[in-house]
């Protein structure tokens, strides 16, 4: 009988897709500001793939669970400590690391905009260009990404990520992890907008997730508009 150590062994990593939501404040108070889709990438600054960026991840410890492994490696990054994370897809094709076979153990991670205020200087949130369509384009300010300036297979991991957050927002409650405690049935609605990179007529939109949220009995006192009532996720 072989021992176990005879056999060649692949590397395990992790690897996130951690996507928030900005609002661009307008000078027009008359106007309601829009909603951007953020992805956190981080330059590498070393080989291979020096100078791309990347998905925050890591190599797995061998005591180590692959939860805990992507927790620490986002905060490592980033400074980000509270983020929901479902895990992905399992990615492991044979060439997509050219140092060694390496298998990714992949996360979506989603936060409200309260929560990614602070990271370190190495990574960016950017806002994904093109969601309804490939391919994608990441900018932060006057820095533009294309895809080839992604590294490893990340912009395959990013593809899979948003197209199964464009799927489960329509069948589940995963968008709340998007959104701070209260928001306006308008802050939704532009969740949705711009996570499926479409418009929707307001009331055929609050007629279908009217049974999601529930009244909080509070209102916004935001200057130059209506007061909007403020609605929370329904705990069923």
């Amino acid at each position: 009988m072989k021992s176990i150590f005879q056999y060649e062994h692949p590397f395990v990593c992790t690897d996130a897709v951690v996507l928030t939501l900005k609002e661009q404040k307008t000078d027009n108070y008359r106007k309601l500001p829009e909603t951007e889709l953020r992805i956190l990438l981080y330059r590498r600054t070393e080989s291979p793939y020096q100078d791309c960026w990347c998905l925050p991840g890591g190599f797995l410890n061998i005591d180590e669970m692959p939860e805990d492994n992507i927790r620490r490696k986002i905060f490592e990054k980033s400074h980000v400590n509270r983020c929901y994370l479902e895990q992905l897809y399992t990615f492991c094709r044979v060439d997509r690391d050219p140092r060694a076979r390496v298998i990714s153990l992949s996360y979506l991670g989603l936060m409200d905009e309260d929560t990614s205020d602070a990271f370190k200087k190495e990574s960016v949130w950017f806002t994904v260009k093109n969601v309804s369509g490939q391919p994608f384009f990441f900018q932060d300010n006057d820095l533009l990404l294309s895809e080839e300036d992604i590294g490893f297979d990340h912009c395959e991991i990013i593809h899979m990520a948003i197209e199964r957050l464009q799927s489960k927002i329509q069948y589940s409650n995963i968008v709340f992890h998007l959104l701070p405690e209260a928001f306006t049935l308008t802050q939704l609605q532009n969740v949705y907008e711009t996570i499926l990179g479409k418009k929707e007529q307001a009331a055929n939109f609050r007629r279908k997730i009217m049974d999601m949220v529930a009244e909080t009995g509070h209102s916004t006192s935001d200057k130059g508009h209506r007061p909007a009532k403020l609605y929370t996720r329904r705990q069923k």
